[in-house]
């Protein structure tokens, strides 16, 4: 099986970093002490066990979910200063589309992608159509309609 590699800054690493273990202290202290409902109500299961196993199966998901995250992830760095001139992950890229207007992206991995925040995903098809490019070139997106980018200029942000 192929393991999916989780681009993430390094900012977006501690945040992951800092869920997980505010996620394992909240699971010991609901399973520990007097929290944990009894499983028998009298001659049925207690409703109130069955839905604390619902809330652990959720936690325990979600736990596992950044534990894959976590294993698998790649630190986003700044490439070297003869590559900078090339947009990578990292990258902040102010381009002029074709009607005039002038935008910036930072090209982010996917777990951080927030496109009102001007964070696009290196998967996102605007994303992928600018890794690789270079100033001045012209970056053809149709989805889902043809937008022309010129990039003018590509900038790193020392994490």
């Amino acid at each position: 099986m192929i393991e999916t590699k989780y681009y993430v800054t390094k900012q977006g690493l501690q945040k992951l970093e800092k869920d997980y273990q505010q996620l394992l202290e909240f699971k010991k202290k609901k399973t520990t002490g007097d929290d944990v409902p009894s499983i028998w109500h009298s001659e049925e299961v207690n409703p109130d066990y069955l839905a604390f196993q619902e809330d652990m199966s959720l936690l325990e998901a979600k736990l596992v979910e950044l534990e894959l995250i976590l294993k698998n992830r790649e630190l986003i760095t700044t490439p070297p200063k003869k590559e900078q001139n090339v947009v990578h992950l990292g990258a902040r890229i102010t381009v002029k589309v074709d009607d005039g207007q002038v935008d910036e992206f930072e090209l982010v991995g996917t777990l951080e992608a927030s496109p009102s925040l001007g964070k696009i995903s290196n998967e996102s098809p605007v994303g992928s159509a600018f890794l690789g490019r270079r100033v001045g070139e012209e970056v053809v997106v149709s989805s889902p309609q043809k937008t022309v980018y010129r990039i003018t200029k590509v900038k790193y942000v020392s994490p």
